[in-house]
């Protein structure tokens, strides 16, 4: 089973005079990674702050870390590989890192499929 692991701060929520309000980028990286818990991988989630010893279990998150500091968070790994950092990747991105990606399809193929015709069989 693919396993991807991530490193990010929480961002504590802003609390206003309206209520308690979300980091929202934060929020839809969060709906991206249930997506893919959703789709049947499994997805392990971790603070640097207050997980040291998943830090220390990674050798590559340790590196990172001490190289570049917070600056390489979100920090992504598929099956123990870093396949992004520092941004929130979009879910195509996502998709993209751990296989899941839809194929495009080819214009010729679609420019046949649109006019009614099969897809040609490879």
């Amino acid at each position: 089973m693919m396993l991807v692991t991530v490193f990010r701060h929480v961002p504590p929520p802003v609390i206003g005079t309206v209520g308690v309000i979300q980091d929202r980028t934060f929020e839809a990286f969060e709906e991206r990674l249930d997506w893919l818990e959703a789709i049947g991988l499994l997805v392990e989630r971790f603070d640097p702050s207050t997980a040291p010893a998943e830090v220390a279990a990674h050798e590559s998150v340790r590196d990172l870390l001490s190289t570049e500091g917070d600056r390489c968070l979100p920090l992504i790994l598929v099956n123990e590989a870093v396949v992004s950092r520092g941004v929130y990747p979009s879910r195509t991105q996502l998709a993209r890192a751990v296989g899941r990606a839809r194929r495009r399809i080819q214009p010729a193929v679609a420019g046949q499929i649109a006019a009614g015709g099969k897809p040609p069989v490879s």
